[in-house]
C-alpha cells in the first residue's frame, strides 16, 4: 500500500511540474506574440504565421534549459542557435522594417535589463 502511495505521489508531482512548464511556455509565448505583434504591427496574416514559429523557439528553449543543465557554455550555444532559426523563420514572413523594429526594440530591452542589474550590484549596501 505504501508503494502504491509513493508511486502516485511520484507520478502526481510529475505530472504537476509538466502542466507548469507548459503554462510557462503558454506565458512565454504569448508576451513575445505580443512584443512581435505591438513593435512590429503584425497583421493578421502574419501573427497567425509567427505563432508557430514562437512557440517552437520558446519549447527549444525550454528544453535547452533541462537538456544543458549545468553546462552554461552548451546552452549558450544551443540558444543562439535557436535564436538563429527563429531570425531566419522570420525572415520569410517579416518585411525588413519589420524585422529591424525588432531588432531595435529587443536591443533597448537588452539595455534596460543590464542598466536595472547594474543599479542593484553594491549588494544592499546602505547608503550614508
Amino acid at each position: 500500500m505504501k508503494k502504491l502511495v509513493l508511486t502516485l505521489g511520484i507520478f502526481f508531482a510529475g505530472l504537476f511540474a509538466v502542466q507548469a512548464q507548459d503554462a510557462n511556455a503558454d506565458k512565454q509565448t504569448e508576451k513575445l506574440m505580443n512584443d512581435y505583434t505591438t513593435v512590429c504591427s503584425l497583421t493578421p496574416d502574419q501573427a497567425a504565421k509567427v505563432k508557430p514559429m514562437i512557440q517552437t523557439f520558446v519549447q527549444t528553449r525550454m528544453d535547452n534549459r533541462q537538456k544543458y543543465q549545468g553546462d552554461k557554455d552548451g546552452m549558450k550555444a544551443a540558444n543562439k542557435q535557436n535564436r538563429e532559426n527563429l531570425d531566419n523563420q522570420l525572415k520569410t514572413v517579416l518585411s525588413a522594417d519589420q524585422i529591424q523594429k525588432m531588432k531595435d526594440y529587443m536591443a533597448q530591452k537588452k539595455q534596460e535589463r543590464m542598466n536595472k542589474q547594474g543599479a542593484g550590484g553594491d549588494g544592499g549596501a546602505s547608503q550614508e
